[in-house]
């Protein structure tokens, strides 16, 4: 399968996931389904349903039959977003007002409820007996982000926080919902233990790479691209690997008490030192160094299904690993 190959049969899954979700949401006029409709608007790669959808067709059985467990996981992500954007007070979210900036907080918790709520009916409709090993998946998910966003929120007002204390948050907020996305398709598609496993080890390893270089990003990406300010995490006081990174290999005096201070702040950085902290990162190769970690993950992850039998679905397992590490926003 070559590039040009791999991108229209994605953009044929992706579009058949967004024709899905949003024939399912009802033509309403009323805020709560304008705001849910306006967030499942947003955009992005819809990496966890293609994921889905591929790993199905990986299998041997039909990705199209996987549509609505697909739709599922990515309303249900949408949802996470949403309630994380309160969380974090933040403005943007692709580029455009965030779902409780546009409408207010009140609104958009109703509607992340109730994507919830549709998500789990999308899943319902599956055309297969196994609807309930879909729902535990689901279930499980659902649990584990939400563990993972609370250790997020409590990392932000410790003093202390190890690169193995964050990776473990990183496995329960963005893990969990990447594991469930393939653990879907092989539910559909009949897998063995054996396979299931070797696919949950690849999509563990996608979270945790995706989500450093998520943080990196936060620094190197262009505004436009990214679709939020630039050194964000540090103005919301994030404990982002960048930090945990520099608490670790930090050893000069200076650079202890400049990451200190900023553990201390009660509310994040003000925006107009973010140049400074940035330059902290680069000088003890901070980003290098999550750039490795990113590149050891992403190796784990295609290690993981190298035996797997070869066929065109696997191929685009291996392209869409290659195009999420070469990604800049």
């Amino acid at each position: 399968m070559n590039l040009i190959q791999y991108s229209q049969k994605y953009n044929e899954l992706k579009d058949l996931v967004e024709r899905n979700i949003f024939a399912s949401i009802p033509n309403h006029n009323t805020d709560l389904y304008d705001a849910y409709r306006y967030t499942m608007s947003g955009g992005g790669k819809r990496i966890r349903p293609l994921l889905t959808m591929i790993t199905t067709g990986a299998l041997g059985a039909n990705p199209a039959e996987a549509v609505n467990a697909a739709s599922a996981i990515e309303i249900l992500h949408n949802f996470t977003l949403v309630h994380d954007d309160i969380m974090d007070n933040s403005n943007l979210r692709r580029g455009e007002p965030t779902t409780h900036k546009k409408w207010n907080e009140a609104i958009a918790i109703l509607a992340g409820d109730m994507m919830t709520g549709w998500a789990f009916k999308l899943l319902a409709q599956s055309n297969t007996p196994q609807v309930g090993e879909l729902t535990q998946i689901l279930a499980d998910a659902l649990v584990y982000v939400c563990e993972g966003q609370e250790l997020d929120v409590r990392f932000n007002r410790r003093s202390q926080v190890t690169v193995s204390e964050y990776i473990e948050m990183v496995r329960l907020k963005t893990s969990s919902l990447m594991r469930a996305a393939v653990k879907l398709g092989c539910v559909l598609s009949n897998a063995s233990d054996e396979v299931v496993q070797k696919l949950d080890v690849f999509a563990d390893n996608i979270g945790i790479g995706f989500q450093i270089q998520d943080d990196i990003l936060d620094f190197t990406a262009k505004d436009e691209k990214f679709g939020k300010k630039i050194g964000q995490d540090l103005i919301e006081g994030k404990r982002s690997y960048p930090v945990v990174k520099a608490l670790e290999v930090a050893t000069q005096g200076e650079d202890i008490t400049m990451l200190n201070r900023y553990l201390s702040l009660p509310s994040g950085l003000p925006e107009q030192f973010v140049p400074a902290y940035t330059a902290l990162f680069q000088r003890l190769d901070v980003f290098e160094k999550a750039a490795k970690e990113v590149d050891r993950h992403f190796y784990l992850a295609k290690h993981s299904i190298s035996t797997l039998p070869n066929n065109e679905y696997i191929e685009m397992l291996n392209m869409l690993l290659d195009s999420l590490n070469k990604r800049d926003y």
